[in-house]
């Protein structure tokens, strides 16, 4: 079935953050959950109040920076007291997952009627989703061992049994898998960059005979997204913005040439942003959404401002962050693919084949 959420002249944002479940008729279904949308019950702001709520009987520090990941640390801990606490926010997280794809998979009229941008073409396509793959931040350690399975038991047990509902491995490099599976013919290393709402990751991508094969983490760094957020932004701002993002481009790159000759001229960049034909989509004016107002064609403002920092022939190729996480599934059908972070992140592999495969004995490891 083609995706409709690309059509034209009126594509729709298949955001899952909008999704709301007003009920699920037949189910006993948590008041908690009814009303909410799916980055009100998922997102690490909404994981965040869940885990301030219980911070006593899980003996942290709500006002802790590391918050999440002490929680995540929770899951395994000794004390019984303590683990039990946070195997019910575990729980509940699983169970918020389950309604917000069960409302999808059914596609009841109630919940329709609640995303009013949404055409029954739309929904038709969630419900011929067979397989649903998840990463991301939130789901990379002991919350998602605990809450995907509780969530595929759930909705296979609420009538779709054939449902396939994977945590994939490597979950929070899906976007640099994906991304490094779409390098240019012949490369044999090239810079991958996942700019997140609160930081980028960047990764130098290797590869042998039509495979990637290695995965060299470079250090992530804190994204400035506060700089655009103001009410009152000019464009000097964005435009301050964009010279940061083109900087850090170019700036990494001759860094990284430096012990790799053969590095591609071709970064691959991924953007907190839906995207559609290389420019921010205009209903998202996030961090990266406002760049559309520095110009009509963002992929190709990247592309001319890494040339220019280069002083060589160069390119960025330019991916929503959701749709590249789907890159790591491509070829296969009936399928999405989910990463959970600061907000829900969607996209949906393409049929094709990409141009490399990922090795089975692919390494990930730190840059040395």
């Amino acid at each position: 079935m083609e995706n409709p959420f690309l059509q034209r002249p009126f594509p729709v944002s298949p955001s899952m953050n909008q999704v709301r479940i007003i009920d699920l008729p037949g189910l006993a279904v948590p008041n908690w959950v009814r009303g909410q949308t799916g980055f009100q019950l998922l997102s690490s702001f909404a994981l965040r109040q869940r885990i301030e709520a219980a911070a006593a009987q899980l003996q942290l520090d709500p006002k802790d920076p590391h918050l999440l990941q002490k929680y995540d640390e929770c899951l395994t801990t000794v004390s019984p007291q303590v683990r039990s606490s946070a195997e019910i926010i575990a729980e509940d997280y699983g169970r918020s997952l389950a309604y917000l794809l069960l409302t999808l998979k059914r596609g009841d009229a109630i919940n329709q009627q609640a995303r009013p941008d949404w055409q029954p073409v739309h929904w038709a396509f969630w419900q011929q989703i067979g397989t649903v793959w998840l990463g991301g931040g939130l789901l990379s350690g002991n919350l998602g061992q605990t809450a995907v399975p509780l969530a595929r038991d759930l909705i296979q047990q609420s009538g779709f049994p054939d449902f396939q509902l994977h945590l994939a491995s490597n979950g929070r490099q899906l976007p640099l898998l994906g991304m490094g599976r779409m390098a240019p013919r012949g490369t044999t290393t090239m810079l991958l960059f996942d700019f997140g709402q609160t930081a980028v990751k960047r990764a130098i991508a290797h590869y042998q005979d039509l495979q990637l094969t290695q995965l060299e983490l470079i250090p992530n760094l804190p994204v400035p997204c506060e700089n655009v957020l103001q009410p009152s932004l000019e464009l000097a701002e964005i435009a301050l913005f964009a010279d940061w993002l083109l900087d850090l481009l170019a700036t990494t790159w001759q860094e990284t040439a430096v012990a790799y000759p053969d590095l591609s001229n071709t970064v691959a960049v991924s953007l907190a942003c839906y995207l559609l034909d290389g420019q921010p989509r205009p209903e998202d004016v996030g961090c990266y959404g406002r760049l559309q107002f520095l110009t009509t064609q963002l992929d190709q403002f990247l592309t001319e401002g890494f040339t220019r920092r280069l002083e060589q022939t160069a390119s960025v190729n330019l991916w929503h962050d959701g749709q590249a996480a789907a890159l790591s599934q491509a070829g296969m059908t009936q399928t999405a693919v989910l990463t959970f972070g600061t907000a829900i992140g969607v996209g949906f592999p393409p049929t094709m084949n990409a141009p490399y495969s990922l090795s089975s004995s692919l390494i990930i490891q730190p840059t040395v």
